[in-house]
């Protein structure tokens, strides 16, 4: 409920040099920017211009193991491919949560368990059509885009 409250649309009115009116013509009434509903348990949390070519893009899991009905709490892939009605991801890095570093370069603290070191996985190749995220995991990205006229 505290979310539908704060992310309410706004309608905002400036003059501009928008698109002319043309009498006979019809106005687009409605738009989305997306082409399709992401999975019920998957927020897009940033989406923010980052230069004139990428896009700051955060996703977020909603839910704990265990937590909501149905399957929502279990891991979920989204194809980010064709997701975007104004663009076409070319490119997509994944990078730390503040977006400071790319995930793969990232410098984090080492850890030596008395056990012995853990082995540390490189993160896998991503694929846009293919981003899989774990219940309560939010992923950033630095998209490199292609915009449609």
């Amino acid at each position: 409920q505290a979310e539908k409250e704060l992310l309410a649309p706004q309608v905002g009115l400036a003059p501009g040099g928008g698109a002319p009116y043309h009498p006979g013509v019809a106005p687009l009434k409605q738009f989305s920017g997306l082409r399709r509903e992401l999975p019920p348990s998957v927020h897009l949390l940033t989406l923010a211009r980052w230069d004139r070519t990428s896009l700051l893009l955060r996703l977020e899991h909603q839910f704990a193991v265990g937590e909501g009905s149905g399957n929502w709490s279990s891991p979920v892939t989204v194809n980010l491919k064709d997701l975007f009605s104004a663009f076409t991801i070319t490119d997509l890095q994944e990078t730390t949560l503040a977006a400071n570093q790319l995930r793969a370069g990232a410098s984090r603290l080492k850890w030596t368990p008395a056990t012995g070191p853990a082995p540390q996985p490189p993160p896998p190749r991503l694929d846009p059509a293919a981003i899989t995220l774990q219940p309560m995991e939010i992923r950033t990205f630095l998209a490199l885009v292609q915009w449609k006229e």
